[in-house]
């Protein structure tokens, strides 16, 4: 494929990102403040400790979904269909077996679990019931997942996202009125979990000669591709250590619900993490193995500076408006202190991650670099979980955020953003400079009117969502505005 074959899609990819993203945030928001109200703090406790194993449950994947969908990059440009269905066939039938087990494992396991999370004995019926149903359908679930990322491997990401907005629709229409009208929790679990096969119908027209029939089923096809594999499992496992352990550690050491206090400051930087580099991956597979590695430094720096443009005044936004926007999020008259300090503790740690690990991670990884990135993963996920126990009993949950946040933050500036440089063959204030100077004025420009906002017009005590909407809009308007050559850059050659 030519070297610019990823801008010819990543407008519509980039496009169907941030819808999704858009929808996930209002849905994220009505949401999470209507589970928040609706629940009981212990039946809140325990979904969103459900939601946090779900996590755990990509570990189950042993890195074949990635493979996956390097693989289908690869054949995109040029590769034998035959072995590629060997791949896929071997992977999800396989994802098939593991699910059973899955299945098995966790049924057995539900009386053991609801005594480890201190369920009231009152309500271990009802609680036992939504944990047998969430584990069901992530048994269905799991091997159907093999398909977005085929999708993904074909840089059709915006078929991925049409499918996830249909559904995120769905689920706010159904779960809304659930909540609404009082329903059960193993009723709200369902609607939240339902799965879907919509993406294999999506993947079967375009790939010519695909098929996942059994008989392609053979050990062997996996082998050449198991060191990638197991190295992206790794690599997967120390990111989920990082990410869902926070909720496990307060659980364990404090108590289940604590975990409706840690959220509220939580789901702020939570939904503000997704961005659009999910085209990144497909895109350093294929120029990687065609040896592009003049357009690699491209995407690499053509991606890294759209990044820094559109979330540093986001950033900038939320910190400073943090708590009307947690607010809304739980719907209270006030804020406790512990909610704020750990929203902006959280908040700062997906900035930095997203500033010097977001982009250049997802192409390192597809480039030979997978080794050195599993070492720093592993580093991260050690001083993150070390810090979080050992400070959870000093600070309770702000604790847990600092935790995550402090080897974040030096992880990120003193050992990512150096070995990108290196790739990049390029010094690390160079690699700075050539990322942040083409999009500087933009973003001071919309810092400024952000200043400007806090001096002269202070968010009113009563304010609201149209008080903070009014005020986003403003900022990011000239940050639109000045960053237009920016975007202009990223069209694809004549």
């Amino acid at each position: 494929m030519a070297t610019r074959e990823w801008q010819r899609h990543f407008w519509r990819n980039t496009g169907t990102n941030y819808l999704r993203t858009i929808l996930r945030l209002g849905s994220g928001l009505i949401l999470f403040r209507l589970t928040f109200q609706y629940l009981s703090t212990e039946a809140f406790g325990f979904y969103s400790l459900l939601w946090s194993l779900f996590g755990y449950i990509i570990l189950l994947d042993f890195g074949l979904g990635f493979t996956a969908q390097k693989a289908v990059a690869e054949h995109s440009a040029g590769g034998e269909t035959s072995r590629l269905n060997q791949l896929l066939a071997t992977i999800f039938w396989s994802f098939a077996g593991v699910s059973l087990v899955m299945l098995l494992v966790f049924l057995s396991g539900r009386g053991l679990f609801l005594q480890w999370t201190h369920v009231d004995v009152a309500h271990y019926e009802t609680f036992g019931l939504a944990y047998g149903v969430f584990f069901c359908a992530m048994a269905v679930a799991f091997p159907l997942g093999i398909f977005p990322e085929m999708l993904r491997g074909l840089q059709r990401i915006d078929l991925a996202n049409w499918l996830v907005i249909g559904s995120t629709l769905i689920n706010l229409a159904l779960l809304a009125w659930a909540l609404l009208h009082g329903w059960s929790l193993p009723a709200i679990v369902i609607i939240s979990v339902a799965p879907s096969a919509a993406a294999w119908l999506m993947v079967l027209p375009r790939i010519k000669g695909l098929s996942l029939h059994p008989r392609h089923y053979q050990l062997r096809a996996v082998r050449g591709v198991l060191s990638f594999s197991i190295i992206a499992y790794l690599i997967t496992f120390t990111n989920l250590i990082m990410a869902r352990t926070d909720q496990a550690v307060i659980s364990l050491s404090i108590g289940i619900g604590f975990i409706a206090l840690y959220q509220a400051g939580y789901k702020v930087s939570e939904m503000f993490s997704v961005q659009m580099q999910d085209a990144l991956t497909p895109a350093a597979a294929q120029m990687n193995i065609q040896n592009d590695q003049a357009g690699l430094r491209d995407l690499l720096m053509k991606s890294s500076s759209l990044t820094l443009l559109l979330i540093t005044p986001l950033y900038a936004l939320c910190a400073a408006y943090l708590a009307p926007l947690v607010k809304l999020l739980i719907g209270l008259e006030t804020l406790e202190t512990d909610t704020y300090l750990v929203g902006q503790a959280l908040l700062l740690a997906t900035y930095s991650s997203l500033i010097t690990s977001s982009c250049s991670k997802r192409i390192l990884m597809m480039c030979g670099w997978e080794r050195r990135l599993l070492r720093i993963s592993m580093v991260d996920a050690i001083a993150n979980l070390a810090l979080c126990l050992f400070l959870v009993h000093q600070l309770g949950v702000l604790g847990v955020a600092l935790g995550t946040m402090i080897p974040t933050v030096l992880v990120g500036w003193f050992w990512v953003v150096p070995l990108t440089a290196k790739c990049a063959e390029t010094g690390t204030v160079r690699l700075l400079m050539d990322i942040a100077v083409p999009v500087m004025t933009p973003i001071v420009a919309g810092l400024a009117v952000l200043t400007t906002l806090l001096w002269f017009a202070p968010f009113p005590s009563d304010g609201g969502f149209i008080d903070c909407a009014w005020r986003g809009l403003l900022v990011l308007l000239p940050v639109g505005a000045l960053g237009l050559q920016q975007l202009k850059a990223l069209r694809p050659s004549a």
